[in-house]
C-alpha cells in the first residue's frame, strides 16, 4: 500500500494549500469582488502594516552602533513551525487516545535534541514518511473498536468522520477542499485495500500528517 500512502500525502498537502489560498483570499488587496457595491468598497482599503519596535540601541567602543546590522524581519515568520519530537510524544496520545509503538523509536528521525540546546526542527521526506507511519499505526488502533469503521464508507459518512478528525487533530474546523481530500483517500485512493477498517485508518492518518497537526 505504499502507493496509497504517497497518494494520501499528496492529496492532503495539495488540498491544504488550496484551502489556505481560499481562506486568505486574493493576494492583491486592490482586487474587489464584482458583487460588492461602491459603498462597501471604501472599507476594502489595504490595512496599515503593523510595525514592532526594533529594540533598544547600544553604542560600543568608538561610538559604533552595536545593532547597526540587525535586520527587521516580516511578521508571521514564526507560524507553521514544525513541532519538536518532545511535543509529538504527547500530541499523538492526546488526539488518538493511544500511543503508537513506533513513536518511541522515531526520535532520531524527528531529530534528537542535545542537552541544553533547542534547535528548530527541519522538515524532510523521511520525517514526513515516518510521521505518516506513526499516525497510521495509531489510527489502526483508533478504528479497531467502533462498529462504524467496519462498514464501507459512503461520501456522507466519510465527510462526517473527516470533519470530526480535523476538528480534533487540528483544533479547528476543516475547509471544504480539505474534507474532500480526506474523503477521497478513504473511498478512492485506498480502494485496493480489502480491509475496510484499514481504509478508514488511511484517511485518519492523512489528516494526522497534515501541517495543521505537525506544526504550531
Amino acid at each position: 500500500m505504499t502507493r496509497a500512502i504517497l497518494r494520501s500525502l499528496l492529496v492532503v498537502l495539495v488540498a491544504g494549500c488550496e484551502a489556505e489560498i481560499e481562506q486568505k483570499g486574493p493576494s492583491d488587496p486592490t482586487i474587489v469582488p464584482l458583487d460588492i457595491t461602491k459603498k462597501d468598497q471604501s472599507r476594502l482599503k489595504t490595512p496599515e502594516v503593523a510595525i514592532c519596535e526594533s529594540g533598544r540601541k547600544y553604542a560600543g567602543f568608538g561610538g559604533i552602533e552595536l545593532t547597526a546590522d540587525r535586520r527587521d524581519v516580516d511578521l508571521g515568520l514564526e507560524v507553521a513551525r514544525l513541532k519538536p519530537y518532545s511535543a509529538l510524544q504527547t500530541e499523538y496520545p492526546r488526539v488518538l487516545g493511544n500511543t503508537p509503538s513506533q513513536l518511541a523509536s522515531a526520535e532520531s528521525t524527528f531529530g534528537t535534541t542535545p542537552a541544553r540546546w533547542f534547535p528548530a526542527p527541519q522538515a524532510s521526506a523521511v520525517a514526513l514518511y515516518t510521521a505518516y507511519r506513526v499516525a497510521f499505526q495509531g489510527c489502526l488502533t483508533l478504528t479497531a473498536q467502533p462498529t462504524r469503521y467496519n462498514v464501507e464508507a459512503t461520501q456522507e459518512t466519510a465527510i462526517a468522520e473527516c470533519s470530526a478528525w480535523a476538528k480534533k487533530f487540528w483544533s479547528r474546523p476543516a475547509l471544504g477542499p480539505e474534507i474532500e481530500a480526506c474523503a477521497t483517500v478513504i473511498r478512492v485512493d485506498s480502494a485496493e485495500e480489502t480491509n475496510v477498517r484499514r481504509r478508514w485508518a488511511y484517511g485518519c492518518a492523512a489528516v494526522l500528517t497534515a501541517s495543521d497537526f505537525l506544526t504550531y
